[in-house]
């Protein structure tokens, strides 16, 4: 069997690295062709959206469209074509109906609400050639969904789709593991991307009061911090379990909006695989496996807040409710479970 996996981004962005790329050696050994197209390179992403940003959305959108098309092209060649998020970043008409006269066996993974709004749409006037409702009909012309969340997995059924499966996005155990030590000093920690910045507002005022504590933010925007007195570093790919590491507890906190309905609560599984004892809004996905002052704590008001950072002082506390996240992790959301069974529904497919 050879898949062509298309991603919107490469791996270097979260989606693609963990509901892609982190299966690619289980499958490949299981005799599945891999191939892995994204119509970006990782400079080139961060040329086109980063920060630092030297080239305008247009040259972005035309490098991807380009690229992609080509990728397309040779769908047929392929015994199941995976698109992992989205065609492409703004949904040109005519792109779903050119890939599924090509794909043999179409398998759509959503997760994000990207059924809601493009995550780069088009400006004026080159918006009229959008078709917002793209991903809604991919949905339902793929011969599988794979949903990363049960509020995701209710919109593709709300579809019309032709089989839909709830498929969570897991971390590696192997990998994210518990440190041999506790930090020597308090430290309340985040992990994330830029983009998800905004998503600290709801705890901001509390994590602006802690007394005797450190706040470090991996692989946040600094600009877009909304209190003042945090360390942020940077995030990569090889140092980001040794970051977790050094937190005492993380920290998950969302606004409670339709958009944050699609995400599938990475930041509280890295946390708990670790050991690490996670606070979290009690929103979204993270209700499908987090309970309060079992296996972590929910807080949703700045007071709620306050009191999570001051009960998760105690070491025992923190020992009890990290065994507890990562006994969690083993039991519902490692990789080496859901390898295999993402084999047995590509092969479902064909």
């Amino acid at each position: 069997m050879h898949v062509l996996f298309l991603t919107l981004y490469p791996d270097v962005a979260a989606s693609p690295r963990y509901r892609v790329t982190q299966y690619l050696p289980y499958l490949r050994s299981h005799g599945v062709q891999c191939s892995v197209a994204s119509p970006l390179t990782a400079m080139e992403l961060e040329r086109f959206t980063g920060p630092n940003r030297t080239r305008a959305p247009r040259a972005y959108h035309l490098r991807e469209t380009f690229r992609r098309l080509r990728q397309m092209l040779g769908a047929s060649r392929y015994d199941v074509v995976f698109v992992q998020k989205a065609i492409m970043s703004a949904y040109l008409a005519g792109l779903l109906e050119m890939l599924r006269k090509r794909a043999r066996c179409l398998v759509y993974d959503i997760d994000d609400a990207v059924h809601l709004a493009p995550p780069h749409p088009l400006g004026p006037p080159w918006n009229r050639l959008e078709d917002r409702g793209q991903v809604v009909k991919l949905m339902a012309a793929a011969d599988l969904v794979l949903a990363g969340n049960s509020w995701l997995l209710t919109a593709a059924r709300d579809a019309g789709c032709r089989r839909a499966v709830l498929f969570p996005t897991v971390v590696d155990t192997d990998r994210f593991m518990p440190a041999q030590e506790e930090p020597s000093v308090y430290r309340i920690g985040w992990i994330g991307n830029p983009s998800t910045t905004i998503c600290l507002t709801p705890a901001a005022e509390a994590l602006s009061h802690v007394p005797d504590a450190e706040v470090c933010l991996v692989g946040a925007d600094p600009k877009r911090v909304p209190f003042h007195g945090a360390e942020v570093r940077p995030w990569s790919y090889e140092s980001e379990v040794a970051e977790l590491h050094r937190f005492s507890f993380g920290i998950m906190p969302q606004p409670h909006d339709t958009w944050m309905q699609g995400k599938c609560a990475l930041k509280a599984l890295q946390y708990m695989a670790c050991g690490i004892p996670c606070a979290a809004s009690p929103f979204g996905a993270v209700l499908e496996f987090m309970r309060h002052e079992e296996n972590g704590l929910f807080a949703d008001s700045t007071e709620d807040w306050q009191k999570a950072f001051e009960q998760l002082r105690d070491p025992a506390l923190r020992r009890r409710l990290g065994q507890a996240g990562r006994d969690t992790v083993l039991e519902r959301y490692a990789l080496n479970a859901a390898a295999p069974r993402l084999l047995e529904l590509l092969r479902s497919v064909r």
